[in-house]
This record gives C-alpha cells, sequence and structure tokens, in this order.
C-alpha cells in the first residue's frame, strides 16, 4: 500500500468519526457500511473509478460479507458485524458494536484492576513478609514484653521498615 493511499485512508477514519450531530442508529449503521464499501474501494485502488466498476465491487464485497463464515474466535464480533451490515440489519449492527465496545471495555477495567492489584502486592510482599515473621516473633517471645506498646518498638527495631505504630495496630488484634 502506498504511503498516498495509507494516508487517504487514514483520513476516511478521520472523517467518518467525527461526529456531527446526533444520528438514529439505523443511520449510523448505514453510515458504516457506505464507510466500509468506500474504504475497500480505496483499499484497492478503485474509489475513482467508473460507477460500473465501483458497483460490481460493492456486490462482489456485499457478498464476501454475507459469506464470512471465520473460525478465528478474536474475529467472531467482526464477522458478525459484517454480516448484519452487508444484509441491511443496520441497527443490529450498531447495537452489537456498542455492546461489544461496553464488554471490552469492561474487561480491560477488571484486567487494570487485577494488574494493579498484583503491582500492589508485589510491591508489599517484603513488607508483609516481615510483618509475618514480626508477629510469629512476637507470639513466641511474648513473655519478654511487659505491653504491647513496648512489642511494637521492639518489633519496628527488629522486623524494618515497618513502623511502631503499624506494629502496635497489628498487636492489638493479638
Amino acid at each position: 500500500m502506498s504511503n498516498s493511499t495509507q494516508t487517504k485512508l487514514e483520513k476516511m477514519i478521520i472523517a467518518f468519526g467525527k461526529i456531527k450531530k446526533p444520528e438514529d442508529i439505523e443511520h449510523m449503521g448505514k453510515k458504516l457500511w457506505a464507510f466500509s464499501l468506500n474504504y475497500r474501494l480505496e483499499l484497492i485502488g478503485h474509489l475513482n473509478s467508473s460507477e460500473a466498476i465501483k458497483k460490481q465491487i460493492n456486490a462482489e464485497t456485499t457478498k464476501m460479507a454475507l459469506e464470512w463464515d471465520t473460525d478465528d474466535a478474536s474475529l467472531a464480533v467482526e464477522q458478525k458485524l459484517m454480516n448484519r451490515l452487508a444484509r441491511g440489519d443496520y441497527i443490529g449492527a450498531v447495537k452489537l458494536a456498542e455492546s461489544n465496545v461496553r464488554y471490552k471495555e469492561k474487561n480491560y477495567q477488571n484486567i487494570v484492576t487485577t494488574n494493579n492489584k498484583k503491582i500492589a502486592d508485589t510491591k508489599h510482599e517484603s513488607n508483609n513478609t516481615q510483618k509475618t515473621k514480626a508477629l510469629a516473633y512476637y507470639k513466641d517471645k511474648r513473655h519478654l514484653f511487659s505491653s504491647k506498646e513496648e512489642a511494637a518498638e521492639e518489633l519496628a527495631k527488629r522486623f524494618p521498615p515497618i513502623k511502631k505504630s503499624t506494629y502496635r495496630r497489628l498487636l492489638r488484634g493479638i
């Protein structure tokens, strides 16, 4: 694909993405299908061809979209979307696309949350190890301390970098 073709395709995508006014769902679907057909014409170098050639290419593209049946799970939604657009079910296509976006956004948020938790757990792993060691030490040597305050002070010295106040809070439950 030449740089000029790529630039034209990029401009088509940008122009399509600009929302000028709220549109009804069916109009959005028609606009998406027209964009898909024009994108294909530009991609194969026939956007400026005669109307007869464009009509033939659009018919072939529609036929391919109607018959598309993928075994690739990652393309399942795209296949259903193209099938619906090609058969004129514009409302169904747009609703599917919107539903898919919401689903992917939710999954993305779940992944981000899980990854953030893993990062936080990893970051605090050494502190958690120190706390566990300190509490085990306290349970074994409890008789050496006259108060939990004294124990918290000793644990902070023996098991840094945890602060005395943190050990004091942890010892309350014991």
